[in-house]
């Protein structure tokens, strides 16, 4: 299936490209976007940008040689954050960044430590929807495009901070994850969340550029899980990553494109 065929199907039941941007609030989409599935728009609050609601889920934000509008969906998992992806392939967005947290499944990994995907592995059912026939996605990879990637690689390098690319998995659900840990692992997976197989997926239908920056949340392997064993030390360090560090390397890669 193309995005194409999407489109078309759209219109075979009465709606345009116009009907698609307005139902989603588009008007003012901006070539680069930020879309965060619960991140508040105010992590840029302090970075310079001067932010312009456009309505409850849209903000574009314009400063010194970027500008970028940023979606906050508001909710969680691959159905909900697809409804948010696919109407960019209509407006004027040529290149996305995907930022929110993950879990770890390895020891090593601290809380708050960023982590860039390599590619996700598909653990969704949404993504079907993307198939013709329903097509089974389950355990696919799904790759961020390699050269907006590197990018946010080499920039890390640069101003040499920690990270890690590693091999993620995305899940319908954070309650029922628990009893499959110990497959993620068998999987080889390093990291957890519940977007990004989709969104990769439809970012390379609409031919949109995207990457994705997590931030760990939680670590289950050492019992420190959504749900319990995280100290307040450890949730303000990840704050602290999530409202300074992330907002500036997306500014800074933004700005990179100009």
């Amino acid at each position: 299936m193309t995005y194409e065929d999407i489109l078309n199907s759209h219109l075979k039941y009465g709606t345009t490209k116009d009907d698609i941007i307005k139902r989603n609030g588009y008007e003012e989409i901006l070539e680069n976007v930020v879309v965060a599935p619960w991140w508040s728009h105010e992590i840029f609050n302090d970075k310079g940008l001067e932010i312009k609601q456009i309505n409850d889920k849209v903000f574009n934000c314009y400063g010194d040689n970027i500008e970028l509008s940023y979606i906050e969906s508001k909710c969680i998992g691959a159905p909900s954050t697809m409804e948010c992806i696919l109407p960019l392939g209509v407006t004027k967005c040529k290149n996305i960044i995907f930022i929110g947290s993950c879990g770890a499944l390895d020891e090593e990994y601290k809380i708050g430590d960023i982590v860039i995907p390599e590619y996700s592995l598909c653990g969704d059912g949404a993504s079907r929807y993307l198939n013709k026939n329903f097509e089974d996605e389950f355990l696919k990879k799904e790759y961020p495009s390699e050269h907006l990637t590197k990018k946010v690689l080499d920039l890390l390098d640069k101003d040499d901070i920690k990270y890690y690319y590693v091999p993620n998995i995305s899940v319908d659900t954070i309650f029922g994850q628990y009893t499959h840990i110990d497959t993620f692992k068998e999987l080889n997976v390093k990291t957890i969340e519940m977007e990004t197989a989709n969104v990769f997926k439809c970012s390379k239908m609409m031919n949109i550029n995207v990457t994705a920056i997590f931030c760990i949340s939680d670590n289950t392997i050492v019992n420190k899980s959504l749900f319990s064993g995280r100290t307040l030390e450890e949730k303000e360090n990840r704050n602290k990553v999530k409202y300074e560090i992330v907002p500036k390397i997306v500014i800074d890669i933004f700005k990179g494109l100009n």
